[in-house]
């Protein structure tokens, strides 16, 4: 696993790539009459927010990994929720 600092400048080196990108498509598109727009791009930097945000932490817990005694690999985390009292 990556460290939180890999993570970071993973994160923050996608984010410019992709606003170089942008930058190029909306500087190079050839159809003058309909021209791209920033917002064009608004569904590709919710993608990215994915990519960097949970899936790139993905595995990071501060919680204990449960363990079973079963080749001591997980098998089973309890996530049902305690009841009202």
């Amino acid at each position: 696993m990556a460290s939180k600092e890999e993570g970071d400048k993973y994160a923050a080196e996608l984010t410019q790539r992709f606003e170089e990108l942008t930058k190029w498509a909306i500087a190079n598109w050839p159809n003058k009459q309909l021209p791209l727009q920033e917002s064009d791009f608004d569904q590709g930097r919710r993608e990215i927010a994915q990519i960097i945000g949970p899936k790139l932490s993905e595995g990071e817990s501060n919680e204990p990994v449960p363990r079973t005694h079963i080749g001591d690999t997980v098998q089973y985390r309890d996530v049902t929720p305690m009841p009202w009292p």
